[in-house]
């Protein structure tokens, strides 16, 4: 990844977490008899806070080329508010080369075990995503949960372009706008671990220029490690489904992840699925 590029993401990252947070949250309750022009924290108020000096944060903001501890760092997360996602996330930005990314320069094929895995949940829908969110591989349920997912080259294959782009998935996600903001956090996730591939770049634009609501989710730069947001579907066949996401990465150097939905014991959102996986194999 280009240095000027994770400097530039990195201070964008901080000025977003900046303000965000209102002087009453930080611990400044007389701040606000204070004329302020913008939201939020100031640098000075930040700096401050943190027990580091004013030009020293302004040239992190700034994407300048300084050395960064992780005792600073551990201080800027305490005084944003950081979760452990956005934690992380500020650790990686400011000290890559502790961290150690699967290069994903050629995408690999998904291995026949995975996709036997696949086939081995029959109540189960799941898929498998690249570092790109792209659906490279799936199961008959996720299927007939989810709807096709198009030909290989296609958008379709994208669940960013899905969850923004399908009407059918505003209808049929119930909490549509936080899944959104779920999947798009764990998405600026690899954005930031692959700053050097133009895809992303492009891609971004794109969604830009056509999602109004993706260009202000973008802007508010949510951050989640893993999108393990719930979902729940109102289904034209069998109705609600409440599902949990389990998200595990595959550890074999591929960059790609297993998506698997376990449905709600207690609802009767399992009997529902079973329903469905039960049409399903009529029809077949």
């Amino acid at each position: 990844m280009s240095d000027d590029q994770r400097r530039q993401e990195l201070g964008h990252f901080l000025r977003t977490r900046r303000l965000r947070l209102t002087p009453e949250e930080a611990g400044l309750p007389h701040a606000q008899f204070t004329r302020r022009r913008t939201k939020g924290l100031r640098r000075e108020e930040v700096s401050a806070l943190a027990g580091i000096s004013l030009p020293w944060y302004t040239s992190l903001e700034q994407g300048r080329d300084i050395n960064v501890s992780d005792q600073v760092l551990d201080s800027l997360a305490r005084v944003l508010r950081l979760d452990a996602d956005e934690n992380h996330h500020l650790h990686f930005l400011a000290n890559p080369r502790q961290y150690t990314f699967i290069s994903k320069k050629k995408e690999p094929e998904v291995s026949s075990s995975l996709n036997f895995l696949l086939e081995q949940m029959p109540l189960c829908p799941a898929y498998i995503t690249d570092a790109k969110m792209n659906v490279l591989a799936w199961n008959h349920l996720a299927l007939s949960v989810f709807g096709p997912f198009g030909t290989a080259d296609s958008r379709e294959r994208n669940m960013i372009w899905r969850i923004f782009m399908l009407p059918s998935y505003r209808t049929m996600f119930v909490d549509w706008e936080d899944l959104a903001e779920s999947l798009l956090g764990h998405f600026r996730v690899m954005y930031s671990q692959n700053l050097e591939d133009t895809w992303y770049s492009e891609f971004i634009t794109e969604m830009t220029e056509n999602s109004p609501e993706f260009s202000t989710m973008w802007e508010n730069y949510e951050v989640r490690c893993t999108s393990k947001h719930p979902q729940a579907i109102t289904h034209p066949q069998v109705g609600l489904l409440n599902l949990s996401t389990l998200v595990l990465p595959v550890q074999n150097g591929s960059g790609q992840f297993l998506h698997a939905f376990t449905p709600d014991l207690q609802d009767g959102s399992s009997e529902r699925l079973a329903q469905l996986a039960e049409k399903m194999t009529v029809t077949q």
